[in-house]
């Protein structure tokens, strides 16, 4: 029988990420103005307005930038557009960016990232998971599966995913628990984690050897991230017939799975751009679903 690995992202695959981001904004805000920069909070408001404007009127100039590089663009996702407004808000205030130079000294991630990190990690933790409609069903007929491993892989803590599945009566794989279903989580995998440094390659049906993915005109996926790919590639090692990697974006989650030869699936979300889609749709390993019914009713006719 055909063994499928299916690797789920989280936040915005499973869940209503928009609902989540509109309570994260509120938290992050006042962490930032009153944790971190000590100033008013309408003062840190303002300003978020202010950049979100720009992002959405121009989104291909704007992106979450890692170690000088583009992680992803801003308007991919909910959280993505949050987490880009609070690295710009930081990052275009040379007073800001001293006070976050300061309080987070750069290491293996520069200054702004690791504040920004600190504020979604620090802040979902805060925030109720609201699951999509079809997501326990979903979960629970994977785990049950005899020829499905699932997975959930995500940049959030894996603390915050295992309590946010304990609303589904789901547990942690390997840890003493007594829910009715257990699931493995690969939590903190630094999707966004870019290497300048890194010399790795892919070899692409169009573009031949690369480390950049072109899109189109506006639009391109750099693919250095080290720690993203050293995850895929010990996943594609455990020797399945298939890995599938599906999530809600395509630069940090989708991009990489493409090149390396995986089966990406972009599950559409409201704010998924028609680059992201088009992008999917036109690679040999890509496919595009609307819901969760229809990503149900393809990972089971990879095993049927």
């Amino acid at each position: 029988m055909k063994r499928v690995k299916v690797v789920l992202d989280f936040d915005g695959t499973l869940t209503d990420e928009a609902r989540q981001a509109r309570e994260l904004k509120g938290i992050a805000q006042r962490m930032l103005a009153e944790k971190i920069l000590k100033v008013p909070l309408n003062d840190v408001k303002r300003r978020y307005n202010q950049v979100r404007k720009a992002i959405l009127s121009s989104p291909h100039k704007y992106h979450w930038s890692v170690n000088g590089l583009k992680a992803t663009y801003a308007h991919e996702g909910a959280y993505l557009l949050n987490t880009s407004i609070l690295q710009e808000v930081m990052r275009s205030d040379l007073n800001y960016l001293r006070v976050v130079i300061r309080k987070f000294p750069a290491n293996a991630l520069d200054s702004v990232t690791l504040a920004s990190n600190h504020l979604f990690h620090r802040g979902t933790i805060q925030v109720d998971p609201h699951f999509l409609k079809g997501a326990e069903d979903l979960l629970v007929e994977l785990i049950k599966h005899p020829t499905i491993d699932p997975v959930i892989l995500t940049n959030s803590e894996t603390k915050k995913i295992e309590k946010n599945l304990k609303a589904l009566n789901i547990g942690r794989k390997g840890t003493r628990n007594r829910f009715a279903y257990e699931i493995e989580i690969l939590g903190d995998t630094r999707q966004y984690h870019m290497d300048p440094d890194w010399e790795q390659h892919f070899e692409h049906h169009h573009y031949g050897s690369t480390q950049i993915l072109p899109v189109n005109g506006q639009f391109s996926i750099d693919l250095r991230r080290p720690v993203y790919h050293a995850v895929l590639k010990q996943i594609l090692e455990e020797g399945f017939d298939e890995v599938v990697v599906v999530a809600d974006g395509l630069s940090l989650a989708g991009a990489l799975p493409l090149v390396m030869g995986l089966t990406f699936v972009l599950k559409k979300t409201g704010y998924t751009p028609e680059w992201c889609e088009t992008c999917v749709r036109e690679h040999p390993n890509g496919r595009v679903v609307n819901d969760l019914a229809e990503l149900k009713e393809y990972l089971f006719g990879l095993v049927a």
